[in-house]
């Protein structure tokens, strides 16, 4: 039989699992507080709006943490033998909430790494999981068979499950994305008084540094509430190696001279530069291989309709396979840039093919 599922909250990531599972055999409802998104998440096809009116398989809570608690109860109220799962980054809090409610062995907390700095049903996506881990965090008192379901809705939507404990989880999302999003905020809270000029030389360093700082200031500061243990001593961290820089940076505009006092001060930065690059290099490649050095291919692109399409045409006679891409517009220029990531040794052929098509690139 087909497994039914109950979306709770009809958001960016409850509409995005409706939308991924609606050409698959699970039968989705998708229920939320509010009507018109209730409404809009059913229009986009991502199943029958409202609730199940008989018990489903599985009902999957994509709420707010400072909904969860209330939400839950009312849920394993509705549906008294329906396993449930969640998706919110914390997995000790959902789980303590579920066992207070005395559902502790029918749930299983789930956590897909995976969203947008947007958000709400307009925001969904149907490939927002293709390829991403899930983490799935459950007690021992639950049941393979309900741990197998939840899997089997990560792996339906395009996801890589991934079975973790519930605090090691919490401690290690706290340092890969919640510190991410509590930096890339403080550095976007700089651009407030930013001057005219600053803005207007802003290149993608800075959108990318700061692309996340646009999420929703209310769910963050849930998420960052329910995660505050384990976050907490990676800001402080974070704020002493920033303390320590400012330091030395007050030190070298104090100086009269340039001798080895400056150059002291400077190999201090050169370490924490230094220390960034050596952790960027710990992260994972593709499908959690070792992490790989590419060479970057830069090619000038036109602000122009088939342009993207020409030049993956010419990549794909080339034979490469292109491991990233970053574009880089600048406003107000007819001309952006591409960069391709690609093995080194496609390389070569990579460019020689651009260059045959007619393609800028160095």
């Amino acid at each position: 039989m087909s497994p039914r599922l109950q979306i709770v909250g009809a958001g960016l990531l409850g509409t995005s699992v409706g939308l991924a599972l609606a050409r698959t055999e699970w039968q989705i409802w998708v229920a939320d507080a509010d009507p018109a998104a209730q409404q809009l998440a059913g229009e986009l096809g991502t199943g029958t709006a409202g609730w199940a009116q008989t018990e489903p398989d599985l009902v999957l809570l994509c709420v707010p943490p400072s909904a969860l608690f209330d939400v839950m109860e009312a849920v394993v109220n509705l549906y008294p033998t329906a396993t449930v799962s969640d998706v919110s980054s914390i997995k000790t809090y959902p789980q303590q909430e579920a066992k207070k409610l005395g559902a502790g062995d029918r749930f299983v907390g789930g956590h897909p790494m995976a969203g947008r700095e947007r958000s709400g049903p307009v925001a969904a996506q149907s490939d927002l999981f293709e390829a991403r881990p899930w983490a799935i965090c459950a007690d021992e008192s639950v049941s393979s068979e309900r741990i197998e379901l939840v899997m089997s809705l990560a792996r339906a939507c395009g996801a890589d499950p991934l079975v973790v404990d519930a605090q090691a989880h919490d401690e290690a999302v706290a340092l890969i994305s919640h510190l991410p999003q509590v930096a890339a905020s403080a550095v976007a809270g700089q651009l407030g008084d930013a001057e005219d000029l600053a803005l207007r030389l802003a290149g993608q360093g800075l959108r990318d540094t700061v692309r996340i700082a646009g999420s929703d200031p209310a769910l963050w500061t849930d998420i960052l509430h329910a995660n505050a243990r384990a976050l907490a001593p990676h800001v402080s961290q974070l704020a002493l190696d920033l303390t320590r820089v400012a330091e030395a940076l007050d030190q070298i505009a104090m100086s009269d001279t340039t001798g080895a006092l400056d150059r002291d001060v400077d190999k201090k930065i050169e370490r924490f530069l230094d220390r960034g690059r050596s952790g960027i290099s710990q992260i994972p490649g593709k499908h959690g291989a070792p992490a790989a050095d590419y060479t970057v291919v830069p090619v000038v692109i036109p602000d122009e309709p088939g342009a993207l399409a020409r030049l993956f045409a010419s990549v794909a006679a080339s034979g490469s396979s292109v491991e990233d891409i970053a574009l880089e517009h600048s406003a107000g220029h007819p001309v952006g840039v591409i960069e391709l990531s690609v093995r080194p040794a496609d390389a070569q052929g990579l460019v020689e093919q651009l260059h045959a098509d007619g393609w800028s690139s160095h």
